[in-house]
């Protein structure tokens, strides 16, 4: 596969803590994302990709029980390009951070990521799958996100090839009740949240994949979401971020926290002080800070969060 120049991987890979999620698998010594994807057949195959020679291509590996179709070898390109956000265009991006100059603090962790091949995120094959694990990090630590994200996956996820499982469907998901999830996936006041979702994703009567048009305005999109019962402001604009719309700044107390420090600030800045720091950067405005508050990730290629 053909991949925009720059671009790096790894950097792709750990823009975000999803790919510390089932069922996505990191192996950083080989480079290599892997996990099983569900197909429109409902077909599960299992992806892997590494770079390719030369930096400019990637190189996809589909592992199936039986001989793949062409359709499916496609569908299944076409998924993982997605879920690498090749496609996406950071042109603009480029062109706000020219305009803006060099003077803003944010703008040397920017600049030194998009040379790098940064400036992209990890998303889920499907906007289910996004919104689920949003949900799933809201008022928690992160290990508490990585075990109710298992504990889903393996209860609920249709199996493939090789051992593993892809991660639950909105069908899937639907059948339990609120029960289950306060139980066996320990998911707290969550459980609501989640069957409601699920249910309404498998009824047909929440369409979220039709989320990804991008002829929908931002504003209305978020207040679609904002509609989603457990999705608040941080949710919200969290899902809002992985759909490829970057206005809103997905504040949370972590990220709070780390750009008080990296601005040198004794307690974390209020969210409205917040929003002041980003606001030149318009429809770029969360992906500024983002950039600016994971730039030290990167350093240190063996942390997971």
């Amino acid at each position: 596969m053909q991949v925009p120049v720059p671009f790096d991987l790894a950097r792709t890979v750990r823009s975000h803590g999803w790919y510390d999620l089932p069922p996505w698998r990191w192996d950083p010594a080989r480079l290599m994302l892997g996990r099983p994807l569900r197909l429109a057949s409902g077909r599960v195959v299992r992806a892997e990709v590494t770079p390719g020679p030369g930096g400019s291509t990637l190189v996809l590996r589909l592992a199936a029980e039986g001989r793949a179709r062409t359709a499916e070898l496609a569908e299944a390109r076409a998924l993982v390009r997605r879920c690498l956000s090749l496609d996406a265009d950071l042109g603009p991006f480029r062109r706000r951070l020219a305009d803006l100059g060099q003077e803003r603090p944010e703008a040397p962790a920017v600049r030194r990521a998009l040379e790098r091949g940064g400036g992209r995120l990890l998303t889920s094959p499907t906007v289910f799958e996004d919104a689920v694990k949003t949900l799933l990090t809201t008022n928690c630590s992160w290990a508490l996100t990585r075990a109710m994200a298992s504990r889903l996956v393996e209860a609920l996820g249709p199996p493939g090839p090789g051992g593993g499982r892809d991660f639950p469907t909105p069908e899937a998901m639907a059948g339990p009740g609120e029960r289950f999830y306060r139980e066996r996936i320990r998911a707290g006041y969550r459980a609501r949240f989640l069957v409601a979702l699920a249910r309404g994703a498998a009824s047909g009567s929440l369409d979220l994949e039709a989320w990804r048009d991008p002829a929908i305005p931002e504003s209305e999109l978020e207040r679609r979401i904002r509609a989603l019962p457990g999705f608040g402001p941080y949710a919200a604009e969290h899902l809002l971020r992985l759909l490829g719309r970057h206005s809103g700044l997905a504040l949370d107390a972590w990220n709070r926290v780390k750009l008080a420090r990296l601005r040198g600030r004794r307690r974390p800045p209020t969210d409205r002080a917040l929003r002041r720091w980003y606001a030149p950067w318009g429809e770029w405005a969360g992906l500024a800070m983002w950039l600016e508050a994971t730039a030290d990730w990167h350093d240190d290629p063996g942390r997971p969060w």
